[in-house]
């Protein structure tokens, strides 16, 4: 009887350290696999970052200005900007038009990118304005030119504060959305931004807020805007 129980003891033990081993073994694959998934995760958000940079255009048409040339910003990008360009046009009064382009992928404020392209500006000297199916700008000026600022993104929507752009971000609902953010590789919404600035010079006789020349000069801006907007909003990449 002893010899039995010694024998059913053993066959126990034996089964119980096999059991034992096979969860150990489990564990280490269940590790590895968390490791590696996590590893390939990191380095999928690192490729994530890079591959929404985006070469802006060589050229872009305006209605009722002739492209004269671009070329691209060799400025110092940051506020989670990927790449920038300027544009040149030429009116048939030989009138300058200057257009900035940063592309970004993040928050945007107005004082951090204009900073980018050499432009100082204060809150207190933006106008901002708002147009019907275009978005929200922002008017201002210095001694030498008269400026329009604004944020466009993915769905054509435009902003002018980081208020209006946090609230207003598309929220991508799809499947491939769901299932990189669940994954921790993207976020639901979509932060990309094509910030503009549209430029003209002024003449001394322009200065002040309530000149009507200063206010022709925004009406010539704001018409180039709509031009500019319109573009981007059938042309912002998809991805």
């Amino acid at each position: 009887m002893n010899q039995i129980n010694l024998a059913q003891g053993y066959k126990y033990q034996k089964s119980r350290l096999k059991f034992l081993k096979n969860i150990k073994t489990s564990c280490l694959v269940i590790a590895c696999t968390s490791s590696f998934v996590a590893i390939s995760i990191c380095l999928f958000n690192l490729n994530l970052k890079t591959r929404s940079k985006l070469q802006l255009p060589n050229q872009i048409s305006l209605a009722n200005w002739q492209f004269k040339e671009s070329k691209i910003l060799n400025i110092s990008l940051d506020n989670d900007a990927t790449s920038a360009q300027q544009y040149l046009y030429v009116s048939s009064s030989r009138n300058v038009l200057r257009v900035d382009a940063i592309y970004t992928n993040g928050t945007v404020s107005i004082s951090k990118s204009l900073e980018m392209i050499g432009v100082k500006s204060s809150n207190n000297n933006l106008s901002m304005r708002y147009l019907d199916k275009v978005g929200y700008y922002a008017l201002f000026s210095d001694k030498e030119r008269a400026y329009l600022s604004s944020c466009i993104n993915s769905r054509g929507m435009t902003t002018a504060t980081e208020e209006q752009f946090i609230n207003n971000r598309p929220l991508e609902m799809t499947w491939s959305h769901i299932s990189a953010y669940l994954m921790g590789t993207s976020d639901l919404f979509d932060d990309r931004c094509l910030f503009t600035t549209i430029s003209i010079p002024i003449e001394k006789n322009d200065l002040g807020q309530n000149s009507s020349s200063l206010d022709k000069k925004y009406q010539t801006l704001e018409k180039v805007w709509i031009n500019w907007h319109l573009y981007w909003k059938d042309n912002f990449p998809k991805e």
